[in-house]
């Protein structure tokens, strides 16, 4: 079997050597198939869309989807420009999403409004945010997995290249399986001309890549995940390593550092489309994220860019990571108190979130997750003890997957990226960070290493206060427990 530290370099634009090379690795056949036809990255790629449009409609109908952002490139007018090029060979039908409104959230009326839109196209095109993409994802699903092509438009998220989608439902998060776009085109001329920020959020979200795979590892550990693989986390790690180093040159819009940033991004989806699922970059870290924009769509505040919100909580969960992995001594764990029960906990996750959502909806719906987790934790008792048994060796597994979270710090600052949660935009209050690290684990059906601290005892209001004081200020001390 492949080990990570042997796997070859991929170019996610090869389509046909990277399934060879996730083949060979993966001789039990646990994988899905990348399922996209072509990737194009390069300074001019947007010259190539009419031609990828033309690999896949069916017709000459085609659907352009947009929200209402304005976005330049080379000083001209982006969407005025696609819609020109694309208008010399076919039909063109314009959808502006949301036009009028601050932001998409990508809710039931965003998705509905899209799914409108699209009814009867020969092709859908979209062209921008992570948001429209999962949308369009959806909706071209929903309406017969209609011929689609992605035109990415900043380096933000790791959206357009997995069959994965994140919408809102009852106010809350929910990652749900949708389908794969047929192609994607990232032109890096447009991504040097989007906002900074939007590119520095990409670069964020892959800081997730020194601790998201450790939970889903830990919880494969723990029989709480029937599924970990090496190879989409090997895939991945080396070239999430090489961008660390530009940083600095992310930050001035060069474009070879974005070129290696859409390549990362892009074959960081890939990783979370193999599997079925997003644990190869979605941990703790990503529920804190999640916590905090449900907080702010309940009380109205504008969101702040995903990736910047995961790299702001990237910095805490690897600090806590390092704890665990310091001081976690299996001889200590107090068995009579490892699994609550299940009414204790319906308690507490009804009333974690009641203070975003008196009405209770949210508090049904994570709960409704909740419990399938807590059930299954339940019924881990033997895989818990061989885990604890087998602690030292574990450990080690552990730690070699993780990055210093002073090292991350690093990068961050380099890049001239946010690194804590008041240097967002908009801030996030230390009301809300507490309150997202500390109930993060009773959102949903995942298990991290959140929910192994809160079992043990020591995910508590002491150690996340001493967790985040301690990031603020890296002479503090360690959280107690």
């Amino acid at each position: 079997m492949m080990r990570p530290s042997c796997f070859p370099e991929v170019n996610p634009t090869d389509l046909a050597h990277l399934q060879r090379v996730l083949l060979d690795a993966d001789p039990g056949g646990r994988l899905l198939p990348i399922g996209m036809r072509r990737v194009e990255i390069g300074p001019e790629a947007l010259s190539l869309m009419p031609e990828m449009v033309s690999e896949i409609t069916r017709g000459p109908r085609v659907v352009l989807v947009m929200d209402g952002t304005p976005m330049l490139r080379g000083g001209r007018d982006l969407k005025a420009d696609v819609r020109r090029m694309l208008e010399e060979r076919f039909t063109i039908d314009l959808a502006v999403i949301g036009e009028g409104r601050a932001a998409l959230h990508g809710n039931e009326h965003d998705l509905a409004e899209v799914i409108a839109a699209v009814q009867g196209a020969d092709c859908v095109v979209s062209l921008g945010s992570g948001t429209i993409t999962d949308l369009c994802k959806e909706a071209t699903r929903a309406a017969g997995n209609l011929p689609f092509l992605v035109v990415q438009t900043a380096a933000s998220v790791n959206a357009f290249s997995d069959d994965l989608a994140v919408l809102i439902k009852e106010g809350v998060k929910r990652t749900i399986h949708s389908r794969w776009p047929d192609s994607l085109l990232i032109d890096l001329q447009t991504l040097a001309d989007a906002p900074t920020d939007m590119n520095l959020a990409g670069f964020g979200d892959l800081t997730a890549v020194w601790t998201a795979p450790a939970d889903w590892y830990l919880a494969s550990l723990l029989g709480m995940d029937d599924f970990y693989h090496h190879a989409p986390v090997a895939m991945l790690r080396e070239p999430a390593r090489a961008l660390l180093g530009v940083a600095t040159a992310l930050a001035g819009r060069k474009l070879e550092a974005l070129d290696q940033l859409a390549r990362v991004l892009t074959t960081s989806g890939f990783t979370m489309g193999v599997t079925g699922k997003t644990a190869p970059l979605s941990g703790t870290e990503h529920l804190v994220s999640h916590l905090i924009d449900m907080e702010a769509l309940r009380s109205g505040r504008p969101l702040a860019f995903h990736g910047a919100q995961v790299a702001a909580a990237v910095i805490p969960v690897a600090t806590a990571w390092e704890i665990f992995l310091d001081d976690f001594d299996p001889a200590a764990v107090d068995r009579a108190c490892l699994f609550p029960e299940p009414g204790e906990m319906e308690s507490a996750v009804r009333t974690a979130f009641a203070g975003i959502d008196p009405s209770g909806r949210v508090g049904e719906e994570c709960w409704n997750d909740y419990q399938v987790k807590l059930e299954r934790w339940h019924r881990a008792g033997p895989s818990i003890e061989t885990f604890l048994v087998n602690w030292p060796a574990h450990r080690a597994a552990l730690r070699a997957m993780l990055a210093p979270p002073q090292s991350l710090t690093a990068a961050l600052e380099a890049a001239g990226a946010p690194v804590r949660f008041n240097q967002l935009t908009p801030p996030v209050g230390p009301e809300v960070v507490r309150w997202a690290f500390l109930n993060c684990h009773l959102m949903r059906n995942r298990f991290t290493l959140a929910d192994l601290l809160f079992f043990v005892g020591w995910w508590n209001t002491e150690f996340v206060e001493g967790l985040l004081a301690r990031t603020a200020s890296p002479r503090k001390q360690s959280p107690s427990r």
